[in-house]
């Protein structure tokens, strides 16, 4: 997925990166974007997303970690 593409507090997929088969492993919901160079950026050389992930869609709970653009997948579900 395109950087530009993502929107903040909407739900996406993360992607299965080490198989062939189109699995996902739980959800993601965009926090912040950071653009390879960005001055406040956590890794300067990549672009990366802050999201908070969670195993369901309706956990109250989930780990605050940065993806890659790409890894993010949009599936078109409510």
């Amino acid at each position: 997925m395109r950087i530009q593409d993502i929107q903040i507090g909407k739900f996406y997929r993360l992607k299965n990166t080490a198989g062939e088969y189109t699995q996902y492993y739980g959800w993601v919901k965009p926090l912040e974007i950071y653009k390879r160079g960005q001055w406040n950026s956590p890794d300067k050389a990549k672009s990366l997303v802050k999201c908070e992930h969670t195993v369901d869609k309706n956990d109250t709970v989930g780990f605050i970690r940065y993806f890659r653009p790409s890894e993010l997948v949009d599936t078109h579900e409510k």
